[in-house]
Order: C-alpha cells, then sequence, then structure tokens
C-alpha cells in the first residue's frame, strides 16, 4: 500500500506545481499531455506531407502549405522545455522571478497549502498576474481544506488556459 501512495505522490507531485498550477496540461511542459499529444500526432501523420504532394492537385496546393504551418506549429507544442519547478528546469516558466518553490522547499511542504503561513505576502503583484495569485489563492485553499488527492482529481482533466475561454 505504501508504494501505491508513494508513485501517486510522485505522480501529482510532477503534474502539480507547488502553487497548485498543472504543470501536466501546459504547453510549456516538456512532460505534460499536450507534448505527450502533439508527439502523438506527429506520429500518426508521419508521411501525411509526401501524400499532399503527390496527389493534391494544382488547384488545391495551398493544402500542403496549411499542413506544412500546422507540422511546424505542432512540432512546437511537441518539444516545450519546460521541466517543472520542483526539480529546477522551470525553462520558460511563464512566471520570471517566482519565488514559490525555493519557498515550499525552505518549509519542507509540497505546496503552498500544506504551509501554516500560506497565505503569504510573498505572492503578490509585483511578480504575479492577479489571475496567478487567484488561481494560487484557489488552489493552495482547496488542497489546503480537502487535501492534495480530492484537488488533484477534481482538477486532472480540466485544461489549463479555460479560464480564458470563460471571460
Amino acid at each position: 500500500m505504501v508504494e501505491v501512495e508513494n508513485k501517486i505522490s510522485e505522480e501529482i507531485l510532477g503534474d502539480v506545481a507547488p502553487c497548485s498550477l498543472f504543470c501536466k496540461t501546459c504547453t510549456g511542459c516538456k512532460y505534460g499531455s499536450i507534448s505527450y499529444h502533439a508527439k502523438e500526432l506527429l506520429r500518426l501523420l508521419e508521411g501525411h506531407e509526401e501524400f499532399l504532394d503527390k496527389n493534391l492537385s494544382r488547384d488545391y496546393r495551398h493544402k500542403l502549405d496549411e499542413f506544412k504551418a500546422f507540422k511546424s506549429k505542432l512540432k512546437k507544442y511537441a518539444n516545450p522545455k519546460c521541466g517543472g519547478c520542483r526539480n529546477g528546469g522551470a525553462h520558460g516558466c511563464s512566471i520570471k522571478g517566482c519565488v514559490i518553490p525555493e519557498c515550499v522547499r525552505e518549509h519542507s511542504v509540497n505546496f503552498c497549502g500544506e504551509c501554516p503561513e500560506f497565505p503569504c505576502s510573498k505572492v503578490n503583484n509585483k511578480i504575479y498576474k492577479e489571475n496567478v495569485i487567484k488561481k494560487w489563492i484557489e488552489g493552495n485553499t482547496r488542497i489546503k481544506n480537502d487535501g492534495i488527492l480530492a484537488y488533484y482529481e477534481e482538477n486532472k482533466d480540466v485544461p489549463h488556459y479555460i479560464e480564458y475561454k470563460r471571460k
């Protein structure tokens, strides 16, 4: 049972940043779902460019250029740079100067919501945007009140950027 709990903990720690944001669903995460699926699409589309090149009539040659542009963008999503902030691999994280990874290590916790000082003044609008602060408070309050397992199960498949569509 302990082995299963440790495995779940490792998965959760990889998928959820100390701030409570989900790395797993971020476009910048090199081990996340978007990267995985982009790589899988590239694999499944292997040879499609050549097929289009050989089979499109002159009137539809623009479709080849459209596919090439799509494939180029897909390669970017397949190969992001961020390896997560827990191991110092957050190359390309959108929050420059983030203090949270170091702070949770100093406080010997996995998430801000586990810290007795949460919420603290270290997360402020000098470094973080208002929407990030709001997500930080909401996520870590849920972790504090209901635990990481409940928070994880509720949010593991929620699209990372969905709130922008809702506005």
